[in-house]
């Protein structure tokens, strides 16, 4: 059992016996739980990360842009919650590192182009592909399939309005950071489109398959 899910766990046996509730809330809380603790170490290490690299800001714009649009149009899955923590963190960092010291020094009209074929890009990949459900948590209903797409492209049409807004605010004040924060809200949406693909999947998925050999190779495995 998996770090998180211990903690889930212990947490949902008390949680029970405090409220004295029944086993079926127990596993609701325990889901709940699962599910706040691997957000929250997830944002800890970006945090730890961004601050160790100076991407601090960029990287919590990218996991949040991202993280938002994936909680409707779902993705990839790593194997275990400790490689999706890792992966995430440095798929996070990766992209603040871009940002701060490529990205960042292009010009205006260069970011804005950027920006929309990135969101275009998402747009397409959503219509198309979303939603990515899990072998272990499949999607059967056409219902909720059709209301996870329909949440996903209002939530891209929502990042491209602050894109758009962005860029307005640029030629108010020419505020260099506004070009950051676009970078960052159009390269998390790009990116989480990119899981939903095929190849995206197969990448990920060797890129998953490393990490876990160089956990095992380390002597402790990061998957527990």
């Amino acid at each position: 059992m998996y770090l998180t899910e211990r903690l889930a766990v212990s947490l949902g046996k008390r949680a029970r016996t405090v409220l004295k509730a029944d086993k079926e809330k127990e596993e609701i809380i325990v889901y709940g739980a699962i599910n706040l603790l691997q957000t929250i170490f997830s944002i800890f290490w970006i945090i730890v990360i961004g601050l160790i690299l100076g991407v601090l800001y960029e990287a919590l714009i990218f996991s949040v842009s991202m993280s938002i649009l994936r909680k409707y149009s779902g993705g990839f899955h790593a194997s275990s919650p400790n490689l999706c923590i890792i992966g995430g963190t440095i798929s996070a960092a990766a992209a603040g590192l871009l940002v701060d010291r490529f990205f960042y020094s292009l010009s205006f009209t260069a970011t804005a182009v950027m920006g929309m074929l990135c969101m275009a890009v998402a747009f397409i990949t959503v219509f198309l592909k979303a939603p990515v459900d899990s072998p272990q948590k499949p999607i059967t209903s056409k219902k909720m399939k059709k209301m996870f797409k329909k949440d996903s492209i209002i939530t891209l049409t929502i990042f491209s309005i602050m894109t758009i807004t962005l860029c307005l605010l640029y030629n108010t004040n020419n505020k260099l950071y506004y070009l950051k924060i676009i970078d960052c809200i159009s390269f998390g949406c790009l990116w989480q489109s990119i899981t939903l693909t095929d190849r995206g999947a197969v990448i990920l998925k060797k890129a998953d398959s490393m990490l876990k050999n160089i956990g095992k190779k380390g002597g402790n495995s990061i998957e527990g």
